[in-house]
């Protein structure tokens, strides 16, 4: 990457977190350069400045977990606009713990569970969830293979949705610094989606409802999987991309 390929707001941000690192406005210039290396060798930006606003709190970030993506604040307001005092969520591949955090913040006399098989992951959203002071049930699980209750209000899943085979063709700065486990959803990308849709099935999860962020190749496939549930829709993003899908059972 070259310098000149950078936009000058990411040039700005760049000074400026330098200053944030120095304590000063004057001699952050060696900082600086070696931050602006970091992003020439394509260390995402948010990386680098280490934490990131997400809907209204702010969450550290960095390889640990993926950075949330605007995708997936959408997704924490169509909940808001969907449910009414959920007393129990459950917040499934929390990776930052960015969504069952926010959803603290929006129903506080909620109880939140968040889980995820990265144990790296879970360290993450444990220190984001002291940096926004908003006191969620963190724990490691595959899916819900250690969720013992099956009384949720409120199931929400961003799950790994890129097919193994496409990975490569992501931009640098996902594949080199991203963790891609956080990405693959196997072969057809379908794995963990499948997957979680098959336990909620079968440990009788019942008066729950579902959110799924998904792949817009995957939605009228995801539709048909879901045929048996009392009420499915699908809602497109702020570019009329199939995006999300609610599910009530």
């Amino acid at each position: 990457m070259e310098i000149q390929s950078l936009p000058e707001h990411e040039l700005a941000r760049l000074r400026e977190k330098a200053k944030e690192i120095v304590g000063n406005q004057e001699d952050y210039g060696d900082v600086y350069s070696g931050l602006l290396s970091r992003r020439l060798n394509h260390e995402p930006l948010q990386y680098i400045e280490e934490y990131i606003p997400f809907y209204s709190i702010q969450i550290n970030v960095d390889s640990r977990a993926l950075i949330p993506r605007p995708e997936t604040e959408y997704l924490v307001e169509l909940i808001k606009e969907q449910c009414s005092n959920p007393q129990k969520i459950l917040d499934v591949g929390t990776g930052s713990g960015c969504i069952g955090l926010m959803l603290k913040k929006l129903f506080p006399d909620s109880n939140v569970d968040a889980v995820d098989i990265s144990y790296e992951a879970l360290s993450l959203a444990n220190e984001n969830s002291v940096i926004n002071n908003l006191e969620i049930n963190l724990y490691h699980s595959d899916l819900l293979e250690n969720v013992t209750s099956t009384d949720f209000d409120l199931i929400v899943a961003n799950l790994p949705y890129i097919p193994t085979s496409t990975l490569s063709s992501l931009d640098k700065e996902v594949i080199e610094f991203e963790p891609l486990m956080a990405l693959d959803g196997g072969t057809d990308g379908m794995l963990y989606i499948n997957k979680l849709i098959t336990q909620i099935e079968d440990k009788n999860f019942e008066n729950t409802t579902l959110f799924l962020e998904v792949d817009v190749s995957h939605a009228h496939q995801i539709l048909s999987r879901l045929s048996t549930w009392s009420e499915v829709k699908l809602v497109k993003d702020l570019v009329e991309r199939d995006r999300y899908i609610i599910a009530k059972k």
